[in-house]
């Protein structure tokens, strides 16, 4: 898939740490503000997906009650303290 150009506008320091970034991992900034870009989208099409999954399954009352997730979660601390 052929690539387009954009531009966007840091300010100075986010500039200079994505260069120093860029540099330690031996990589073009372009190629780090892209892959960094891309992370992202994904990240929030998925929260956006499972949001959209929750509020459906809300809609048909598919729910769990609070003291059931709270009992699951203190059962799964106190077997990390153990």
């Amino acid at each position: 898939m052929p690539l387009k150009a954009t531009s966007v506008r840091l300010d100075d320091e986010t500039l200079q740490r994505i260069g120093q970034m860029a540099e330690s991992m031996d990589r073009p900034r372009a190629w780090l503000m892209a892959h960094a870009i891309k992370q992202y989208v994904e990240r929030e099409e998925w929260f956006i997906r499972e949001v959209e999954k929750g509020i459906k399954a809300a809609e048909e009352g598919r729910l769990v009650d609070h003291a059931d997730v709270k009992a699951k979660w203190e059962a799964k601390r106190a077997d990390q303290v153990d």
